[in-house]
Formats: C-alpha cells, structure tokens, sequence
C-alpha cells in the first residue's frame, strides 16, 4: 500500500467514526447534603434523618420521580420513594405547601427532600450513604429521562445527647411529625445569611387530656389545658446561655417572627449544644443569663406565649448554637419513660379524636431512645 493509500485509508477510518456520533449529554441537577446524616434510636429501631437539597441548575423545568437512598459502602438500597411517597418527602422553598406538584422544579429552582429512614431491626448505620435519583428534564423536544447519582454524604458517629425530662410524670403527648409541611422538620429559616432548620427535632408537648381527646372548643378549656402553668424542669446540668419574659400568654396573631417563640430559656449543656424552651409562661421564669442549673431544677412554667396555635404547650428542642434560629438542630434521646400509645396523626388530635393505647405486651419502658411521632408517655 502506498504512501498516499494509506493516509486516505486512515481518514477514511476517523470519518466513519465521527460519523456514528457520540453518546448525548444531558445535564440533570446537582444533589448535595449541607448537614451530615445523624441516627438515633426510636422504638427500638436505628433511624437516620437528614436532608437531600435538589437544585435545578439548567434553564428547563425538571420533574423528579424516583429517589432511591443508597449505603455508600456496600450500595445496598436504604429506602426508594416514588410518586406520592415521594411528594410528601419533598419541601420546595417559596411555594405553598399544598402546592400539588412539589416534584416539578423550575429553572433555578431547589426541592429538599427530607429523609427520615428507619433501618430494618438490628441493622446499624451505614458509614455514609449517596442517591440515585431518576427524574425527566423537560426539553423544547420532549421530556428525556435520565439517571444522576451523588450527594454522597459521611453519616455522623457521635452518639445524640441523652436527657432527662423537661416535665414531671404525665401522661404528656410527643407532638411532632417529621414530614409535616410547614412544621417544626420543615421550617428553614434564613437568618445571618445562612438557610438552617433549628427546630429539626423539636417535640411539642401537652398533657393528655382525662378524657383522651382535645376539647374541640376554647370555652369550655379548663384553666390548666394542656398543662397550662405545669412545672418546666432542666435536662441536664448546664450554664442559662438566654431567658427572655416579656411577651404575654394567649397573643394573638399576627405574631412577628422575633417574638414567635414567645418567652423561652435556653440552656448551654457544653459541648456546643443547647436546650431551648419556648412559649413559657409570661412571670414564671426562675432563672437568669449566668446561673448554673441541674438536672430535674425547675426553670418555669409551661404557657402559651409567642406563636401557640395548639394552645398552651412546651415547645424543646436542643440546637448547636445559642439562638433560636441562626442554628441546627440536633437529635436527642430521653434517658427514661414509659411509652403508653399514641395519636395516629396530628390531625387526629387536634380533631378531638382519642388515642391508641399500646398493644399488650409491648415493650413500654424505654430508655436512651426517641419518643414516637404524637406517642402518649410518661416519665419516672
């Protein structure tokens, strides 16, 4: 083969494999998770809670519609959540919550999936976790569906600080629901330049009512519903880090945001942690910013200051920074008590519906462990 035969095969060649073309790129979202996956046990069982921020970088809109939450180590699948399992997981800041479709993100826009995975009995915490999330980019030609995986993340070692309760006895109602939205796991405030969720794992307590449901109306409420003026105890030994007793019980709204926790107690326990107490009893805190306290030490009495909607409760949870807002929160467990049941949904008990009790036979004392979602308890 001569010299120029060859240089014509050889182009020959490199034009029949320009000609097959390449594999299309498509661009899909950036998966990132700001906070670092915590665990802490609840009945029983290892949970791992954390947040998956979705942003949508391309000038499309992006419908998501299967996320599956994989073991970074052996790439076993955690949880899988499509259609509306998926949806109800999904947070998109700047809409309403009951927009109805949470799983189309705009252009330029974010969703936060917020995770709360029970992981099967016995089984620990993977050492970090990634995601494989399936969605269709929304092109001038066509939806095309595509495939991203990322968001790796290291899930934290440390252990969740373990209390001692912030009430006496009970029965007390543990009100919260991880995956309400607008509530306390779906709140993120943007204060100090910064997006955060203080309250991630905030409790809202009440006293079960003698007759096991809510009175459905205001005017028949005795003085002490809800544990309205019970005694409000320390966690754990500590430094008061704030106390603020200036707003009134029963304040009607609007209520601007610096005033929503009503009067509240913050307690520095070390270690960059911090209980905070919130919609105390105006005239009942007993502490001040410098005092020392113990555990079981009465700080002041449960109200109904600031933002109360269900009335007079405790709100708790324990932050990593001395300010309501401008901080994450972090998960806790209570040294003891004794689950009795629980209200099936939140919805269930401000419609005045009764509790479940626990099944016979059930494990009722706990220890070192979350309470349920809405479970009726009492402490030692």
């Amino acid at each position: 083969m001569s010299t120029r035969q060859m240089i014509l095969y050889c182009a020959a060649i490199v034009m029949h494999g320009l000609g097959q073309g390449r594999t299309p790129t498509v661009q899909s979202v950036d998966l990132f998770v700001p906070v670092a996956p915590v665990t802490f046990t609840q009945a029983g069982r290892t949970q791992l809670a954390y947040e998956l921020h979705i942003t949508n970088f391309l000038p499309v809109d992006v419908s998501l519609t299967a996320v599956r939450v994989l073991s970074g180590a052996s790439g076993s699948a955690l949880a899988e959540y499509q259609d509306q399992d998926l949806r109800q997981r999904i947070v998109r800041p700047g809409l309403r919550h009951d927009d109805p479709t949470p799983q189309l993100v705009g252009a330029g826009m974010r969703a936060v999936l917020m995770l709360w995975i029970a992981l099967p009995a016995g089984e620990p915490a993977p050492p970090s976790v990634r995601h494989a999330v399936q969605m269709e980019v929304m092109r001038s030609t066509g939806p095309v569906s595509t495939l991203t995986s990322g968001g790796v993340a290291t899930v934290t070692t440390s252990e969740p600080l373990a209390l001692d309760p912030p009430l006496r006895g009970g029965p007390w109602v543990a009100i919260y629901d991880p995956l309400l939205k607008g509530g306390h796991r779906t709140a993120i405030y943007t204060v100090g330049g910064r997006a955060r969720i203080p309250a991630r794992f905030a409790i809202d307590w009440i006293a079960l009512p003698p007759g096991g449901a809510l009175i459905p109306k205001a005017t028949t409420r005795p003085a002490d519903w809800n544990g309205f003026g019970s005694e409000v105890l320390a966690v754990g030994d500590g430094l008061i880090s704030a106390a603020a007793d200036d707003v009134a019980d029963f304040t009607q709204p609007p209520i601007p945001l610096e005033l929503a926790s009503g009067n509240y107690v913050a307690i520095d326990l070390g270690s960059g942690r911090f209980a905070f107490y919130e919609h105390l009893q105006r005239g009942s805190i007993l502490v001040k910013v410098g005092d020392r306290v113990t555990r079981g030490q009465v700080i002041a009495r449960l109200g109904a200051s600031g933002s109360s909607s269900i009335g007079p409760h405790l709100h708790f949870h324990v932050s990593d920074a001395n300010s309501a807002l401008e901080a994450e929160g972090l998960p806790f467990v209570f040294n003891r008590f004794d689950h009795l049941g629980e209200f099936s949904s939140i919805g269930a008990l401000v419609n005045g519906e009764k509790w479940s009790a626990a099944p016979v036979g059930s494990r009722p004392s706990r220890s070192r462990e979350r309470p349920e979602p809405n479970a009726v308890l009492r402490f030692p």
